[in-house]
């Protein structure tokens, strides 16, 4: 920097490269731009979303995995072949997730030939710890949705029979499936983990959130056009607002006793290796 520059022009030449480098990140960062310095450290170990990017830095702040992120398709003479790939981490960045779909239509997309999905979660250390083949997409939130330290979470399935709301532990162990639901349309999780919400619907009637205590597997059911002022998050008292007003709490509501029986508490799958390289390279 010039020396005889005055230090508020300094100071104004400092904010424009700040916020250039934030623009760059929100555009489609690339791992090398979040590489660290001297004066700004870089990613802490653990996961990062990024644009296009989901990332893993190891225990040194090195850069060590990398999952492309985004939508591809090709085409052949009989057939067109789309790939979806998601993902996301958990609120503290120890855990992540990525949603891999694919499916192959005839040449004009008006018939579906084939359809894959598998959900991976991925530990702390970076490497995959179980998968799930039934999770799918959501239109109003992502499929898997965590608790702060990552360690419970929910997770949005679909079977021939309908829609599944399942609560899983980090280790893939199911903890209690509620379901079937016609439609499901998003999913939100407290931040300790205790409470979470399903909002879902039938196509001829309107949306409905059911609440779920998941300590003491409780479930009571709002009609989701009490939710008018805002949309609806439950919280660590159990509590969700619409706007400013209390539309329900655990702790005020008498409960539904209405379950879904729990199931098997084994590990979903057995734990696969490491990642040994990058998994983001386009087909």
């Amino acid at each position: 920097m010039n020396p005889r520059l005055p230090s508020r022009l300094v100071l104004l030449l400092a904010a424009a490269s700040a916020f250039g480098a934030a623009a760059l990140c929100a555009a489609g960062e690339r791992p090398e731009d979040l590489a660290g310095t001297e004066e700004t450290p870089g990613p802490k170990p653990g996961w990062l979303r990024v644009a296009k990017s989901l990332l893993y830095y190891d225990a040194d702040g090195q850069l060590a995995n990398e999952i492309g992120l985004g939508r591809w398709e090709d085409s052949d003479p009989a057939r067109a072949h789309v790939k979806v790939i998601a993902g996301g981490s958990s609120p503290n960045n120890r855990f992540a997730w990525t949603l891999d779909k694919r499916t192959t239509w005839n040449t004009s997309k008006t018939k579906l030939l084939e359809s894959t999905r598998v959900l991976r979660f991925f530990d702390s250390s970076g490497n995959e710890l179980w998968t799930e083949e039934e999770a799918d997409f959501l239109p109003g939130s992502d499929p898997l949705v965590s608790s702060q330290d990552g360690e419970v979470c929910l997770i949005a399935l679909r079977r021939q029979s309908g829609w599944f709301a399942a609560v899983k532990t980090y280790l893939g162990n199911t903890l209690w499936e509620l379901g079937p639901f016609p439609r499901l349309e998003a999913l939100q999780i407290s931040p300790n983990g205790r409470y979470a919400l399903a909002r879902w619907g039938d196509p001829d009637r309107s949306a409905v959130h059911s609440f779920l205590d998941l300590t003491g597997r409780k479930r009571q059911d709002v009609p989701s056009d009490r939710f008018v002022l805002g949309k609806a998050v439950v919280d660590d008292q159990g509590r969700a607002f619409s706007g400013k007003d209390l539309v329900f709490s655990f702790s005020e509501t008498a409960l539904s006793t209405t379950t879904v029986p729990s199931v098997s508490t084994a590990p979903a799958k057995t734990p696969a290796p490491a990642p040994a390289s990058s998994q983001g390279s386009r087909p």
